[in-house]
């Protein structure tokens, strides 16, 4: 919360004081002594219906709140629309060229942060074809802004990128995958005084944030083929764009934090527990795996604190020894007998025998170019015969399509009644089978602009819309079948990562790699859009094949440089991928101890925590900053507040970085202890720095530490 002075008292009433000036009206409480404001939403003094979008007496936004276009002709709203502002709260409508708009403002928590929305219903007697729908239009005020972004690939997720408001920026991707090209997240930074404004379209597929030069921006669903033709008196619901805005960077990725992993994310008690998983694909991948591979390991890791087997690809298909999981997706009611001969039931029991719970993964909507699902399913498959070329923007990820087929997508379109029921039934079935408390949902395809097919209750230009669409509403089916189910969301590591898919599952795998450095820069990154309560990455898994970055000798990997590969990964959910039966006793026995400290420490903070970088970003290439530092805050201000402090050497020889903890109060006392030594130290936060506590560690390369007020719960 911002502290601010008072500006003109008009009435008081207890600890509650209320303000007005000019055009803009807020809220001051006290709270433990201090004046905090809220945020709102409010109509500008303006003859014309603008929207402000208020941070104490600044107005940083000031435009007609969305926009819509017919036919690829954009409408002008400004004479028609209406606008109505509430405490946190904003709504405004407009009825032209036969639609009646409808946009709302919704305060996501006491923060400033909102979930921006927008439908558009056909009133007149014919259908409209509708080519544009942003939910969000903003014109930031002031001089220059930084405008931060990631661009996304395979291996190269969340790679930073920057430019300013001077000039015109384009972002978005049209790989049909939220994060193939760019991740769905942008930050402006006002340069005179770092005031932050996150922007971030809430949709899985093909999205764009347009910004003009000036600080005019406009964020929705990808224009790119769109065109969705709407039927009278049908209502088409425009993904949403979620908008935080604070005082600061840091500030305001706090707020966005909090807001998602309270308001947003779908949670139960069983997924809040942060169970801990092992899963089999990087050191067996479908070439080795076999069901007394998954036994042998369950075995090892019920004497350790892992919580869930889960079996990755290669269970499924003919049964061979020899099959290539790519070719046969979508045969999910065929068990690989060769691998697996006692069937999922078996396995499934097995694993809860043992005391662990199991979990399997599945490629839900994509469909292999040699699976019996092609062949006796062709009504369910997408396609695109239009001949359109992919755009040439991103590297086309999709693995196993039919060179002799161009029109072959890869995919049940789930815009279809018929692909949704098989995809729906396939996934039932194999939770049921395998008794499954774990779903690992992976998506390796890239739809472009989607299926264009007008047999499967859509057009021509709206299926990936329509896919999308039936994707939520089967996650939301399933969870509502199996309440005990977590599900992980993957797509070729970390291409489909987004605020959309984040109210219908559980978690996000960031990226199929996770070599430190590499997980530190996707980590850095996610953290801008994500809570770690969302947040799933494994720490270096030890892989079976030849990708370079990810080699490492594990037969003489040190249990030092064991511990920055562990540390790295423990500050949000966490996985492994090691072969357990291969592991040197003394990377065997370490790895028990880290996961038990994760139990016992992380695990507990992981469902009311934030998670900030105290250091620059480490970068691919031995580039970066190479001392990297990261603090969990859990509980602020109440008497379970705790922060946990991580310190990484990624090289031994990197000069030591400068931080300090975040979020204390500078006059109170700590009590700091090493989760490893147990040494304790007392001190005032103002003294809490890097050089105090990597001395309470001992100076090793990496190190946690856990800090409460002093008198606070343990």
């Amino acid at each position: 919360m911002l502290i601010i002075i008072p500006l003109g008292l008009i009435s008081t009433s207890g600890t509650s004081i209320f303000y007005a000036q000019k055009n803009l009206m807020y809220d001051v409480y006290e709270r433990k002594g201090v004046l905090t404001m809220k945020f709102r939403l409010q109509a500008s003094s303006d003859a014309s219906p603008l929207l402000n979008l208020l941070l104490g007496s600044d107005s940083i936004s000031s435009s007609i709140p969305f926009r819509a276009a017919l036919a690829g002709q954009e409408i002008d709203l400004k004479a028609s629309v209406r606008l109505n502002c509430k405490d946190s709260y904003a709504s405004a409508t407009a009825e032209t060229q036969g639609l009646q708009f409808d946009w709302q403002a919704l305060q996501l928590s006491d923060q400033a942060v909102w979930e921006f929305k927008l439908t558009a219903k056909n009133k007149s007697s014919a259908p409209i074809s509708i080519s544009r729908l942003d939910s969000a239009a903003l014109a930031l005020q002031g001089e220059v802004w930084r405008v931060e972004s990631f661009a996304s690939a395979w291996g190269d997720e969340f790679r930073p990128k920057t430019v300013t408001t001077q000039h015109d920026s384009f972002f978005g991707v049209r790989s049909g995958r939220s994060s193939h090209g760019e991740s769905p997240i942008v930050y402006f930074v006002r340069e005179s005084d770092g005031y932050t404004v996150v922007v971030s379209p809430a949709w899985s597929g093909n999205w764009h944030i347009d910004v003009l030069a000036g600080a005019h921006i406009s964020a929705g669903i990808s224009t790119w083929n769109l065109n969705v033709l709407l039927a009278p008196d049908e209502t088409l619901e425009a993904p949403s764009v979620i908008v935080a805005a604070a005082q600061s960077k840091e500030l305001a990725q706090r707020n966005l934090q909090a807001a998602i992993r309270d308001n947003w994310l779908p949670r139960t008690k069983l997924t809040d527990a942060i169970p801990i998983e092992w899963n089999h694909w990087w050191p067996y991948e479908d070439a080795e795996v076999t069901q007394d591979v998954i036994i042998e390991n369950a075995t090892l890791a019920q004497h350790m604190a892992i919580d869930a087997i889960v079996v990755d690809a290669g269970w499924f298909g003919e049964s061979k020894l020899d099959t290539n999981w790519t070719d046969l997706r979508g045969d999910w009611a065929s068990v690989n007998l060769a691998r697996f001969p006692d069937g999922l039931e078996k396995l499934g029991a097995a694993i809860l025998e043992k005391g662990m719970s199991p979990g399997i993964w599945i490629e839900l909507e994509a469909v292999g170019a040699k699976s019996e699902l092609r062949k006796t399913n062709p009504g369910a498959m997408a396609r695109d015969d239009s001949g359109l070329r992919p755009d040439p923007s991103y590297r086309v990820g999709t693995v196993s399509l039919d060179q002799s087929d161009p029109g072959f997508l890869g995919y049940v379109c789930l815009g279809s009644p018929e692909g949704w029921s098989h995809t729906y039934n396939s996934v039932k079935n194999v939770v049921s089978a395998m008794q499954a408390r774990w779903l690992k949902m992976d998506f390796n395809i890239d739809p472009g602009f989607g299926c264009t097919r007008t047999d499967h209750g859509h057009g021509a230009g709206d299926g990936l819309l329509r896919h999308y669409e039936g994707l939520y509403k089967l996650l939301d089916q399933i969870r509502a079948d199996f309440p005990q189910l977590l599900i992980e969301a993957c797509s070729s590591g970390g291409l489909r990562v987004d605020l959309g898919l984040a109210k219908h599952v559980h978690c996000f795998f960031l990226s199929d790699p996770d070599y430190t450095e590499h997980h530190l820069q996707v980590l850095w990154g996610s953290a801008h859009m994500l809570p770690p309560l969302a947040i799933l990455h494994w720490p270096w898994s030890w892989w079976r094949n030849d990708y370079g970055p990810s080699q490492l000798d594990w037969m003489n990997v040190e249990v030092e440089t064991f511990d920055v590969i562990m540390r790295a990964a423990m500050f949000h959910r966490l996985g492994v991928s090691y072969p357990l039966p291969k592991l040197p006793a003394r990377l065997s026995q370490r790895l028990g101890y880290h996961l038990q400290i994760f139990r016992d420490h992380i695990a507990p903070v992981l469902p009311t925590a934030n998670l900030v970088s105290l250091t620059d970003s480490p970068l691919r290439g031995n580039r970066g900053e190479r001392h990297s530092a990261w603090q969990l805050t859990a509980n602020l201000n109440s008497e379970d507040e705790v922060h946990l402090v991580m310190s990484l050497k990624l090289d031994s020889s990197a000069p030591s970085a400068e931080f300090r903890p975040t979020q204390l109060d500078e006059n109170r006392h700590y009590v700091v202890i090493d989760l490893e030594t147990k040494n304790t130290s007392t001190a005032l936060g103002k003294l809490l720095n890097a050089d105090l506590l990597s001395g309470l560690a001992g100076g090793k390369n990496s190190w946690i530490v856990e800090i409460r007020p002093e008198g606070a719960k343990r």
